[in-house]
C-alpha cells in the first residue's frame, strides 16, 4: 500500500519529505512485525540482535561494549539485555583472561539450537518476509540507496 494511503493524507509531499517518512513508517512497521515474529520464542529484537551478533563471532565471545558497537540499536542496555539472556541460558559470561573488570559474553548452545529454529520458521529467509517481493537487485539498489541516504 502506498504511504500516502497509510497516512491517509491527501496533500502532496516533496520527494525527499516523502523519502523520510517513508524510511520512518517502514522502520516502525518491521519492528511491529520482528516483534510478533519473535514473540513466540521469549525473545525481543534486541535481544535478537545480541544472540545474532553472538553467533557471528562464534566460538569468539565479545565484550559488552564490543556487542554494543554491532546493534542496531545502539541506544539498547546491552548490559541489562545479556544479563536476561544469561538468565535464560542463551547466553554465557565468562571473566576476561586478564582483565578481571571485563566479561566476555559467547552464545550457548541453547541459544545457538534458538536461532536455528528462528530461521527453520522461515521470517528469516526471505520467503514471505518483507521485501520478499524484490529482486536481488532490487534488494542490491535498495541497501545501496539507504547507505547513501544516511550519508
Amino acid at each position: 500500500m502506498k504511504l500516502e494511503a497509510e497516512l491517509k493524507s491527501t496533500k502532496p509531499m516533496q520527494p525527499r519529505q516523502r523519502a523520510l517518512l517513508n524510511i520512518m513508517f517502514t522502520a516502525s512497521w518491521l519492528d511491529c512485525f520482528l516483534s510478533r515474529q519473535l514473540r513466540p520464542y521469549g525473545l525481543t529484537g534486541p535481544q535478537y540482535n545480541i544472540l545474532r551478533i553472538l553467533n557471528g563471532s562464534y566460538p569468539k565471545g565479545l565484550s559488552v561494549l564490543d556487542i554494543k558497537s554491532r546493534m542496531i540499536d545502539r541506544s539498547s542496555n546491552v548490559s541489562r539485555l545479556v544479563e536476561k539472556l544469561r538468565l535464560s541460558g542463551l547466553v554465557e559470561r565468562v571473566p576476561h583472561a586478564e582483565d578481571r573488570r571485563m566479561v566476555i559474553v559467547s552464545i550457548s548452545e541453547p541459544g545457538k539450537k534458538l536461532l536455528t529454529e528462528i530461521e527453520k520458521a522461515r521470517f528469516t529467509d526471505g520467503h514471505g518476509t518483507p521485501g520478499s517481493k524484490l529482486t536481488e537487485s532490487e534488494a542490491m539498489e535498495l541497501a545501496h540507496l539507504l547507505d547513501k541516504f544516511r550519508e
